[in-house]
This record gives C-alpha cells, structure tokens and sequence, in this order.
C-alpha cells in the first residue's frame, strides 16, 4: 500500500506540479524567464541497468551509474544511447547507494547514504580510484541536529539523504525531506577518510524532495533534481550557498528522476528508475 502511494505521489508531482509553489515566496523565479529551456527525452537504459541512481562521467562520451538498494554492488557503463558497455562488480556493500559524485583526478565517491525511515546510523562515502577502481577511503559521518532514529514527529525527518556533489576538498550534501513542509539542508563533510559529525550549513523551503545533485563544470553554479523539477542555484559568490539567484524548471513527466549530471555548462543528463534518459539543454536569453 505504501510503495502504491509512494508511487501515486510521485506521478501526481511528475504530471501535474509546476514551479509555482516553489515560486510563491520568492525563494525561485521562473527559468524559462531568462533561459531558452529544452526538455527532451533522448533513450532507455539498457534493461541490466537496474534502478540508476547516480551518475558521472567516464570519458567524454561514457557514462557510470549504478543501482540502488538491495541490487548488485556494481557501476555500470553506457553512452547515451543506453548501451551497456561495461559491468564493474564491486567488493562493497550497497545498503541504500543514492547518488555518484566525481573529484577533479576523476576519482568517484558512492553515497551509500540512503536513510527513508531516518533511522541510520551507519551513513557513510566510499572513495574509489579513478584507474583501479579499488576503495581509497571511507567517510562515515551522523547529522548533528539529529537527536532521534527516527525522530517521533515525522514533520522533524528532514534526514534522508540522497544527493551530493564534490567540490574542491569537499562532499557538499543535500536532504531528502520526509516532513509534510519540504526542505533540503546542505552539509558539508570532507573529501578524506575520517568519522564526523555534520552541523547543518543552511537550509530553504523546496516542494519537491531532493533525489540528486551536481556541480557545474564553471565551479560556481549547481543544479538539484526533484520530482518534476530542476532546481539550478546561481550563488553570489564562488562558494555552494543557496544564496543568489535560484530558479526552478518543471520537468514534466519524467517520473521517479533519480540521477543528474552537468555534461556542459548548458546540458543535464537526467535519468530515472525505470532507465530513461533525459537532456535538458538551456541557453541564457541576452
């Protein structure tokens, strides 16, 4: 019954849900207000491409995305055609991998960090080498503010976690709200074994529950994908803030979207849990 609603909500935010309860308290404007905006679908997966959940590039024109919880430990390679070209078994285990991030030497982290009931407390990062795909380092890591696993009032489960990106020496984390009123907090933990404790960085009201993240190839903006939308942050400054000029971008039907990735400074690669592949190409106005 519950996977039944889980399911009918998300179709209800996919088909029907614009941006304008993003927009009614002023913390987005409109994108297609200032970007000339593309939203097409472009292939499927192929069918041993079980559930992507988080992606990141290979070459310039391949791709690594691997499954979600209770599959195989593995990555898998394809190009945008949806071909698989590689299967890559990993000695690790996948307790709930959400989401892929990639540093500058091309090395890849998996968050295995998923947490729908906010009751986990083994949320952690696997490092992986960029040329042997051997593990380098383990982040594991706990949220400050949380007290309770799971907190007693579902309207405090801010604490699912399924999006992040990496930038400079740093994993930079965005929650899943669970709570009726949505929010996504950022965190910051870094890019090096260690344990740690996580103290909120700041946090704004989105309607729609965070599933992925990236950081753009310039080093300043970045993107959130939610249920039937896109969230793109422009910061004032060169750090990742929510702070500056920040739009939403309705998606249409692109169902349960769990996977974004930057493949230029004006294309995202979306796919989702039933292995279709998305392109969102944008282009400034003036």
């Amino acid at each position: 019954m519950l996977i039944k609603l889980f399911t009918l909500y998300v179709y209800l935010q996919t088909a029907f849900c614009g941006c304008a309860s993003d927009m009614r308290n002023g913390d987005f404007v409109r994108m297609r207000k200032d970007y000339k905006v593309k939203v097409q679908r472009i292939g499927r997966l192929d069918s041993r491409i079980m559930e992507s959940s988080g992606l990141a590039h290979a070459t310039d024109s391949t791709y690594w995305t691997h499954p979600d919880s209770n599959l195989p430990a593995a990555l898998y390679l394809f190009n945008l055609k949806g071909a698989l070209l590689q299967t890559v078994p990993l000695p690790l285990p996948n307790r709930d991998w959400e989401d892929l991030a990639q540093d500058q030497e091309g090395n890849l982290y998996i968050g295995d960090f998923g947490n729908n009931a906010n009751a986990r407390r083994d949320l952690r990062v696997f490092k992986l080498s960029s040329e042997t795909m051997a593990l380098q380092d383990t982040m594991h890591f706990g949220f400050a503010d949380q007290t309770e696993f799971p907190p007693l009032d579902s309207n405090d489960r801010h604490y699912d976690l399924e999006a992040f990106f990496h930038r400079s020496d740093s994993l930079y984390l965005f929650t899943k709200s669970r709570a009726r009123q949505g929010i996504t907090r950022r965190y910051t933990l870094p890019a090096q074994n260690g344990r740690y404790t996580l103290l909120p960085q700041e946090e704004i009201r989105v309607k729609s529950a965070i599933t992925a993240a990236d950081g753009a190839p310039n080093g300043r903006e970045f993107a959130l994908l939610g249920y039937g939308r896109l969230y793109l942050f422009q910061p004032e400054q060169e750090r990742v803030s929510f702070a500056g000029k920040r739009y939403c971008l309705p998606l249409g039907r692109t169902g349960q979207a769990e996977a974004l990735l930057y493949l230029s400074a004006t294309q995202l690669l979306i796919t989702n849990e039933k292995g279709k592949l998305y392109l969102v190409s944008f282009e400034p106005r003036n």
